[in-house]
């Protein structure tokens, strides 16, 4: 049998207010090596993607980060 790693997945609460958080969300985001999504509701989108992020934050009433790595200190500045 072989060993297989199972991936972690790390989940937050997020809150982006104001187009400028949307914006240095996605930032932040395009710059981890990691796998990074918006979640909300029963769909997920790439965080990476500057109008999915857009997109989520006027769809959306609550918003999730996910990630493979632990974000929390990456994201710090929008979790809630």
């Amino acid at each position: 049998m072989k060993n297989v790693k199972q991936a972690q997945t790390y989940f937050y609460r997020v809150i982006l207010d104001t187009v400028t958080d949307v914006t240095a969300f996605h930032r932040t985001a395009a710059s981890c090596k990691g796998e990074v999504y918006l979640v909300g509701e029963d769909l997920k989108i790439s965080a990476k993607s500057l109008l999915g992020a857009h997109l989520a934050r006027v769809a959306w009433d609550k918003l999730y980060v996910e990630a493979d790595f632990d974000c929390y200190g990456v994201f710090k500045k929008f979790i809630v």
